[in-house]
């Protein structure tokens, strides 16, 4: 009978040592759930802040993307502004021309311009880069030999009420 009592000792002994592992594993089993709830708990509780960040950072995207789009729209309206100006200074530069023209060509008929015109224009477009001004107008920047110091006589020998009217020389009469 020892050893039938020794065999029930160790089945027992095994049985209950294999209960002690099964119940060891349950609990371990249950530590780790709850823990895993714990985690889940705190992570949900972040999704609300995770989401509101990620709401912001849309936001943020969505502002750049219009100011990118704005920055472009400006872009584009300087560019069309940039290309009508220059198409303007054309026209204007062309509309000059033309002016030019049509007072050479006034000067060239008028019989009471003097025979040395062309000393007058190189002085005209010397000392006013080739703008029409009145002769009053024309001299050095200092106001120095002006043609108000010419007498009247000896100004281009026109006399005073056929001399090309322009805006300058009209405000005096």
């Amino acid at each position: 009978m020892d050893t039938v009592v020794w065999i029930v000792i160790a089945v027992v002994v095994v049985l209950l040592l294999i209960a002690l592992a099964f119940a060891l594993m349950r609990q371990r089993k249950a530590r780790r759930r709850a823990q895993a709830g714990e985690i889940r708990e705190a992570a949900s509780r972040r999704v609300n802040d995770v989401q509101r960040e990620e709401a912001i950072a849309e936001e943020a995207a969505a502002r750049a993307r219009r100011a990118k789009a704005d920055a472009d729209a400006k872009a584009a309206e300087a560019k069309r502004l940039s290309a009508e100006a220059q198409n303007r200074h054309g026209v204007a530069a062309s509309s000059r021309e033309e002016l030019q023209s049509e007072f050479a060509q006034a000067d060239k008929i008028d019989p009471d311009v003097r025979k040395n015109r062309n000393q007058n224009e190189n002085l005209n477009q010397n000392q006013n880069h080739g703008r029409h001004e009145s002769p009053q107008n024309i001299g050095n920047d200092n106001g120095q030999n002006t043609r108000n110091d010419i007498p009247q006589n000896t100004r281009n020998d026109v006399p005073q009420n056929t001399r090309r009217q322009t805006p300058e020389n009209t405000q005096n009469l």
